[in-house]
């Protein structure tokens, strides 16, 4: 009979070396089980059982080359918890801080360089405040921690057919550096002999603070056995040890986390690390999820919705808003808190170049692990631009960013005009002795009333998305690649005549279109391709619908042809308006034949379907990355909180502070939120407008479909509240219109939200009354006032 603890230790090594993402949590401090990844490849401690140093693990291995991290990753023994007492102010210009010697300076910062780690030391030329890219004196470790700890670059590499992800910083491996000056920073090319491998890094002091690049056209690889896998850039800037620190560490998850400077006695053992907009399907896989029967126990966390994180030290008044601007279709965001393997707080961007994928060696059972042949080819660039005083805080980051998307024109203001959103269910379907049948919810004379009902309340303006209105309704008639409305909505009234009679009545009215998704089961003869994982098998996307078990993601060059017919349609039937869906928040690598195509060729496929949609339609888009936000004239389903991790200390409305005031955002259905009070002032405090999912039918119909999911939406219910939220938003629009948000803040269950127009909105979310600046706020209220 097997040990049960060899068997735990067999399931733990295949969860890293596969690269499993998932890990059940349990105890007091796992509030929340969420998608909280492991962290494979990075430095593991010195042990003493030999258990670890497994055979298979040693093939590839060769002398004066770095040995893997092939083991779950451990927390360092802290036998140093003292502070580090790193001087925070320095009042004047050195010549050398902590052994970085001054290299350059501007208006507002210097910049010191330490040469043989390329470790820099940031000063602000108005505060005084430094930030330290590297750490000086690491607590007590192995060589292998401490030489990550005190390195500015570190690069994942593979050794053959070894799926054990191996690793060179700027000390193991013995690189050489060749350094050279410039006028506004220095560049150089790091060198492993061994590995025959290179790249080439430059780093600029701007007016803004740091750039760093590098050029994958400056990335060698000269050897057949050793490839690089990923790269970590400056992955310690800005941190803090323990408690010693006040601040914050911003994550990008959903709306937005902060993860406190604060000592978390040990209590959290995994990081953040999430891939910037989301995870890559066609690599990615649950390698032990069948271990579950598959039964997926976990939470699905929420996106990265655009590329950012940062490190703020409120204590001395300076912080970061890191911003990557190449190479973000391959780019993580991890963040650890101290007790995460290290005693310190760091955040950073880590670029993939290969990853492992399984590979099935048979048609029923078998698969072998295997690595991506072909390096992801990207420039990387991430700017670092600092905050100080009353900006080095999260509003300041948001604000940040906001300049930054103008400045660079990648977001342009959009008009805002106040809607309220209220979507309608046209029709699903349901299996029925021998076969489907539709359960209409919303007919087309049906919504024509509810829009007629809703504007005799008052409620004039209205931006409504109809799904499931083409034939075989919303699940089953995947994809939409004609304009075939389905026959049992029409009952007096078709499509063409509501959208006719919506238009006429100043209704925004949106045909829903998933450009990504195909039901196989509907279409099983189909002259589309669908799309193959790096391992040669179709994606599916496991849903365990009542009706549908499942559905595949189109081939981006099928989408591309769809898509194209379907405006053609849509121009001949004189419709305008589309919201698209699926592409805006999805990316993937693929295969066709024997070729491999990373997400970046994904994007360009998806960004010119929705570009020429954008310039054909009046066009929104469901929750879309940052790439496409200038395409929509709204963003949709926009998340009011993160993923809720057990490390998140605060949630905050990161793309909302940004985003105010340039483009109109929408929120998820208010129909579906627990405290539906409490998301009530969640929309006034962050500036998003309300959004409900209406049906006309009572919702217990689609007990037997896919949407059995829609367990509140019938119109009835919903018409007194609908009038309510217009009303209360329609007057905080009117005086907030076009206005940006210049400051946020929380004290006590208040929340202050300062307009630049000089409108102040303040939130409280406390049963008793309470008072801040001189301002009653009765409980569960807000009250708007203007800046005398």
């Amino acid at each position: 009979m097997v040990k049960i603890k060899t068997v735990i230790k067999i399931i733990l090594f295949v969860c890293i070396v596969g690269g499993l993402s998932y890990f059940i949590f349990t105890g007091e401090d796992s509030s929340k089980v969420g998608n909280i990844p492991a962290a494979p490849g990075l430095p593991t401690p010195e042990t003493e059982d030999d258990s670890t140093n497994d055979e298979g693990a040693e093939e590839g291995a060769e002398e004066g080359v770095d040995q893997p991290a092939e083991t779950l990753p451990e927390q360092v023994a802290v036998d140093d918890d003292s502070p580090e007492n790193r001087v925070k102010i320095i009042t004047d210009k050195q010549k050398e801080i902590d052994g970085h010697s001054f290299l350059i300076e501007n208006d507002f910062y210097e910049l010191y360089l330490k040469k043989e780690n390329l470790s820099f030391i940031i000063r602000d030329k108005h505060t005084g405040a430094v930030m330290y890219s590297t750490i000086e004196k690491p607590v007590k470790s192995n060589e292998e921690w401490t030489n990550f700890m005190q390195s500015s670059f570190v690069m994942e590499y593979l050794v053959g057919t070894n799926i054990v992800v191996y690793r060179a910083d700027m000390y193991s491996g013995n690189p050489d550096i060749d350094l050279d000056i410039t006028s506004d920073g220095f560049e150089a090319k790091i060198s492993y002999a061994e590995l025959e491998i290179s790249y080439e890094v430059k780093v600029t002091l701007t007016d803004q603070g740091i750039q760093v690049e590098v050029p994958q056209d400056k990335i060698e690889e000269k050897s057949d056995k050793f490839k690089i896998a990923g790269l970590y850039i400056y992955p310690f800037l800005g941190y803090s040890k323990l408690g010693e620190r006040d601040g914050y560490m911003f994550i990008p998850d959903g709306s937005g986390g902060l993860i406190h400077l604060e000592d978390n006695n040990g209590k959290y053992k995994q990081p953040y690390s999430e891939m910037v907009y989301g995870e890559d399907a066609g690599i990615d896989d649950p390698y032990v999820l069948s271990l579950f029967n598959d039964m997926d126990p976990f939470n699905n966390p929420e996106k990265i919705l655009a590329p950012v994180f940062g490190m703020v030290q409120t204590d001395s008044e300076i912080g970061y808003l890191g911003i990557v601007e190449e190479g973000k279709f391959n780019a993580k965001i991890e963040a650890y808190p101290n007790g995460a393997i290290l005693p310190y707080n760091w955040i950073t961007s880590k670029f993939i170049y290969r990853q492992f994928y399984n590979q099935p060696t048979s048609q029923d059972s078998g698969t072998m692990v295997v690595r991506q042949k072909n390096r992801n080819n990207f420039d990387i660039k991430v700017r670092y631009d600092f905050v100080s005083q009353d900006k080095a805080n999260y509003m300041g980051l948001a604000s940040t960013y906001r300049d930054y998307l103008l400045d660079e024109k990648l977001i342009t203001k959009k008009e805002d005009d106040f809607h309220i959103r209220v979507d309608l269910l046209g029709t699903d379907l349901e299996k029925s002795l021998l076969f489907k049948k539709n359960v209409p919810m919303t007919t087309f004379t049906q919504a024509s009333d509810i829009y007629e009902k809703l504007q005799e309340n008052g409620v004039e303006n209205i931006l409504s998305v109809y799904k499931g209105w083409q034939d075989k309704g919303y699940y089953g008639g995947l994809p939409i690649r004609s304009f075939q409305p389905e026959s049992e909505l029409n009952d007096g009234l078709s499509l063409l005549e509501l959208t006719d009679k919506a238009e006429k009545n100043g209704i925004d009215l949106f045909l829903y279109h998933d450009a990504l998704r195909i039901n196989l089961e509907e279409l099983g003869n189909t002259r589309y391709k669908v799309m193959k994982k790096f391992n040669k098998r179709t994606y599916e996307e496991n849903v365990y619908g009542n009706v549908y078990r499942s559905f595949h993601y189109l081939h981006p060059d099928s989408s591309a042809t769809i898509m194209k017919k379907m405006a053609r349609e849509y121009e001949d039937q004189a419709i305008e308006n589309i919201m698209l869906s699926g592409i805006s928040n999805e990316l993937f690598s693929y295969s066709e034949g024997s070729k491999e195509f990373d997400r970046v060729t994904t994007k360009d496929y998806f960004e010119s379907i929705v570009s020429d949609y954008s310039n054909q339609f009046h066009l929104v888009l469901e929750q879309p990355f940052s790439y496409l936000w200038d395409y929509s004239n709204a963003i949709l389903d926009l998340p009011t909180k993160s993923s809720d991790y057990v490390f998140t200390d605060e949630d905050i409305p990161f793309i909302a502070l940004t985003l105010k005031g340039i483009i109109p955002m929408y929120a998820e259905y208010t129909n579906f939120q627990a405290n539906q009070q409490e998301f009530f002032l969640q929309l006034v405090e962050q500036g998003l407008y309300p959004s409900f999912y209406i049906t006309h039918e009572d919702p217990s119909k689609l007990l037997y479909t896919n949407s059995s999911n829609i367990y509140s939406s019938k119109f009835e219910r919903y018409e007194e509240m609908i009038k309510d939220y217009y009303e209360e938003f329609e007057k905080i629009h009117k005086q907030t219109r076009d206005a940006k948000i210049q400051g946020y803040e929380r004290d006590n269950g208040i929340t202050k939200v300062s307009y630049d127009n000089g409108v102040i909105i303040y939130i409280n979310y406390e049963e008793q009354t309470k008072t801040f600046d001189d301002q009653t706020i009765d409980g569960l209220s807000y009250k708007v006032v203007h800046k005398q």
